[in-house]
């Protein structure tokens, strides 16, 4: 279908790409006789057609991302992103679907242009989101306890997201990437080959230095353990932190995608007209 999005595709639209000679099959309609009567042969116009571009969102509600020292947790922030980046799509005249990361099972909605398309979205990233506690605290479901066996992953998504996509979709991914290593950099940029990428990671003031020293007690609130952190601990965190952000930078500098990080401590809102503004 037609749209308001520029498109790689050459045809019939408002907007002048190039001048070349005429083949057959061309539309006559397009003929440039001022260029064609200078080189002494036939020239046609070519313009750049626009056509709609379909929005997908890979949101990552994973247990890693129930964490949270400022504001609000990873995972909340993450759905709000999600969603402000549905309904304006919706609004752009979009059609829009999405996936959902679970620890152990994802949902896929396929991209639709309507109110409920985008409402089922929101309601199965609810559902992921409210099933967290439970997988912390260790009470998981019969079905959960069956697909214990697959363990989901960054890698595993883009790899999937790649096959149910169509070329030109604008693809956003929201998540924390603790995971993200060399096969999901081979994958991110495969993806990036028929896709427009954008990468919002999703981060904690808490995540980026360790605040303190010493004999320290840390809970997940149903088990409690003490943990030496020692200067040397420490920089060996910072330090493997860093490479883990360098490898993601990287990855997103290849793949040719709009890489942003949004704390825990920002709105969803202000963040993504942060983003979007420029």
């Amino acid at each position: 279908m037609l749209g308001n999005v520029r498109s790689r595709f050459r045809g019939r639209g408002m907007e002048f790409e190039e001048v070349r000679r005429y083949q057959a099959g061309d539309d006559i309609r397009t003929i440039d006789w001022k260029v064609s009567a200078r080189a002494g042969d036939t020239y046609t116009k070519l313009f750049c057609e626009e056509r709609e571009r379909p929005c997908h969102i890979i949101v990552d509600q994973r247990s890693s991302l129930f964490f949270g020292s400022k504001v609000q947790f990873k995972s909340v922030l993450a759905a709000e992103l999600a969603t402000g980046i549905a309904w304006a799509a919706l609004a752009g005249g979009d059609r829009v679907g999405g996936q959902v990361i679970g620890d152990h099972s994802d949902s896929d909605c396929r991209a639709r242009r309507s109110k409920q398309a985008v409402l089922k979205f929101i309601h199965e990233l609810d559902e992921f989101n409210n099933k967290l506690p439970s997988v912390i605290n260790g009470s998981v479901d019969a079905q959960a306890e069956q697909s214990a066996s697959k363990i989901s992953s960054i890698a595993n998504t883009l790899r999937e997201c790649q096959r149910i996509t169509r070329p030109g979709t604008a693809i956003f991914v929201i998540s924390d990437f603790y995971d993200f290593d060399v096969l999901a950099a081979k994958a991110l940029v495969e993806l990036s080959k028929h896709a427009d990428l954008t990468l919002l990671q999703v981060v904690d003031p808490l995540e980026e230095q360790l605040p303190m020293r010493g004999n320290i007690a840390i809970s997940d609130g149903s088990e409690s353990r003490r943990v030496a952190l020692s200067n040397r601990l420490t920089q060996r965190y910072i330090d493997a932190r860093q490479q883990h952000i360098e490898l993601l930078k990287n990855a997103a500098t290849q793949a040719r995608a709009l890489y942003t990080k949004v704390e825990t401590s920002q709105s969803a809102r202000h963040a993504l007209n942060n983003i979007f503004s420029r």
